[in-house]
């Protein structure tokens, strides 16, 4: 049984190293990383949050919502687990995300990735969002940015 729960201090070395696992898997840590995954608890300062998929009580899969604006977020740090990877959590942690952003009055979602992602971006497709222009430099491996605007 997985279950998704909001951050939880007690995981932010998971929600770290959840993420430099994949980043890793093609690229390098980049300040703009650290900045964020050594700093959960910031985000939820900040009026975001940062979910976990949690398996017999352990940490398997991470994303944040990153406030950017009052009625925007960025959703970032998305990532399961390898050996759990194509078992649905993905889509458990977008639902999730979604509930989040409609609680908060968003009217977009907006993400940066790299269109070598396939798995991912055939997520953020089936839930809608759509690629408009890259006006971002967040992250040196960003080469795609993708929207979902809200009712």
């Amino acid at each position: 049984m997985i279950a998704i729960v909001g951050f939880n201090k007690k995981y932010s070395e998971k929600f770290f190293m959840l993420n430099k696992a994949w980043i890793e898997e093609s690229w390098h840590l980049e300040d703009s990383d650290k900045k964020d995954l050594l700093n959960p608890d910031k985000i939820v300062h900040n009026g975001g949050q940062v979910f976990f998929a949690l398996k017999d009580h352990k940490a398997i899969g991470t994303v944040a919502m990153i406030k950017s604006s009052d009625d925007r977020f960025e959703l970032a740090k998305m990532t399961v687990q390898d050996n759990f990877r194509g078992k649905g959590i993905a889509n458990m942690l977008m639902d999730e995300c979604l509930k989040f952003a409609m609680k908060n009055k968003a009217k977009e979602i907006f993400l940066i990735s790299n269109n070598s992602l396939k798995i991912a971006r055939n997520l953020y497709d089936k839930y809608g969002f759509k690629e408009v222009d890259l006006d971002s430099k967040k992250y040196d491996r960003g080469n795609v940015k993708m929207r979902l605007t809200l009712d």
